[in-house]
């Protein structure tokens, strides 16, 4: 990603801080969403989406060797009167070793290819994400939020060679309820694949009960050939499992993936995905390069039958 450097080299005269730097960066997507799920509701099927965020990161390091730094993010939707701020981040470490407190993913999330398959300008309805069964577990998960609070996650990460550990806790748990999660995630890295796994103590699952419930995640990715292909599994405790498969591969400029995920209940209604107590979900996209930009779009059909499609430009600075 392009930055655009802010301020540069800020001499600190005490503490041992060494120089410090502001950068900007961002994303911007704009095009047509269509989700056949307004239509009962009497809405327009179709409408205009729009998205402009704004990166502002400080970083610096000291005469030790540590790192520091922080995040804070503005966000812009269509509809939106006026922009968004995230809640900020701040973290500090080394080659080996960090420690992220404030708005960021929780463990699990940081190591498990829980967002690989997705497809689209705007991913849809992220049916290709493991942790999202249903109604009932959607975006259950420690997340970095885009716009708003997301609760104060503590992570530390560990990397020594191709082998990764991250611990989190969360004291105000997910978005949606005050809910605690903690969580333990380890993955590793050997050639063109990687492998990862977590579980997750008291992932709140608001949606169904008040009761929160562990969650057991696992990934593994990589190539084939020209082929890119990836699976993943999560189980959430009494609610549901969900298994997803997804592949992609590259024309010149042009990469096409697809994927399918299938939800078993473990009672019928538990994740709320309707009386047959399973459901496939699947979608296939693309994107294009335009030099600097890319042209995306996708359809996919999701747990409720409704079928979701998107075209568009997005693009990074």
């Amino acid at each position: 990603m392009k930055k655009v450097l802010f301020a540069t080299t800020a001499l600190i005269a005490t503490g041992g801080m060494a120089a410090a730097d502001v950068t900007l960066s961002g994303s911007g997507r704009f095009g047509i969403v269509y989700n056949s799920a307004l239509d009962g509701a009497g809405q327009s099927k179709t409408k205009i989406e729009k998205r402009m965020t704004i990166n502002v990161d400080g970083t610096g390091s000291t005469d030790t060797g540590l790192d520091f730094g922080g995040r804070i993010r503005l966000r812009s939707d269509e509809g939106d009167a006026a922009s968004s701020a995230a809640s900020a981040n701040v973290w500090m470490g080394n080659d080996m070793f960090r420690i992220t407190v404030g708005n960021t993913e929780g463990a699990l999330v940081n190591r498990i290819g829980y967002f690989q398959g997705s497809i689209g300008l705007t991913g849809l309805h992220w049916a290709n994400v493991s942790f999202n069964m249903g109604s009932a577990s959607r975006f259950i998960l420690n997340t970095y939020s885009s716009r708003g609070n997301a609760g104060d996650v503590v992570r530390l990460d560990f990397n020594v060679g191709g082998f990764g550990v991250s611990l989190s806790s969360d004291s105000t748990g997910d978005h949606l309820s005050n809910g605690s999660e903690d969580g333990i995630a380890i993955s590793y890295n050997f050639g063109d694949w990687n492998v990862a796994a977590g579980f997750a103590k008291n992932a709140n699952n608001s949606a169904v009960s008040a009761t929160e419930r562990d969650m057991f995640s696992l990934s593994a990715a990589g190539n084939i050939g020209d082929f890119g292909v990836g699976i993943q599994y999560s189980d959430l405790e009494d609610v549901a499992s969900k298994v997803v498969l997804n592949g992609e591969y590259d024309f010149g400029q042009t990469t096409v993936a697809a994927f399918v995920a299938h939800t078993d209940e473990d009672t019928v209604g538990s994740a709320g995905i309707g009386a047959a107590g399973e459901e496939t979900e699947y979608g296939i996209g693309f994107t294009h390069s335009l030099g600097g930009a890319v042209l995306a779009g996708g359809i996919s059909r999701n747990y409720t039958d409704e079928t979701m499609a998107d075209l568009g430009v997005r693009f990074n600075f």
